[in-house]
């Protein structure tokens, strides 16, 4: 047999909040729509390609607490198929990308409140040790 490969790598803006669930079996998965621009020919205006991105077990419940709307993420995994029936009996086929590593490239909205906190603990902690006899 040949040598295949299916890897994908994308550097894009989440375009929603991700949507974090639970399937029968108690395995976590999280959805994304990660956008990526494609640049257009001179003159004419870039296009935005759509991608739908799935994460699983511990990749989704990080992912859940650390990306949000428009952030720019780093995401490798693979392309996959899934095929289903609609309501209305139709077969329904989608593409999507199973995350294998995922990298918020953009820092959270809450990290300067976070360092700020980090910072007041830190001296805080500080003025303790002073106060010390020894």
């Amino acid at each position: 047999m040949a040598f295949t490969f299916n890897r994908i790598i994308l550097v894009g803006r989440a375009g929603a909040t991700p949507e974090l669930r639970a399937l029968p079996d108690g395995q976590s998965v999280l959805t994304l729509s990660l956008a990526t621009d494609r640049p257009a020919r001179q003159g004419a205006q870039s296009a935005t390609d759509w991608h739908r991105v799935t994460c699983y077990e511990r990749l989704a419940e990080i992912a859940a607490q650390r990306v949000t709307r428009g952030q720019a993420v780093f995401i490798e995994g693979r392309l996959a198929y899934r095929s289903w029936e609609d309501r209305q009996g139709q077969k329904r086929t989608t593409a999507e990308i199973v995350a294998r590593e995922l990298i918020v490239l953009d820092r959270s909205p809450h990290a300067d409140a976070d360092r700020e906190i980090e910072q007041t603990s830190e001296s805080e902690a500080s003025d303790e040790l002073s106060d010390l006899p020894f």
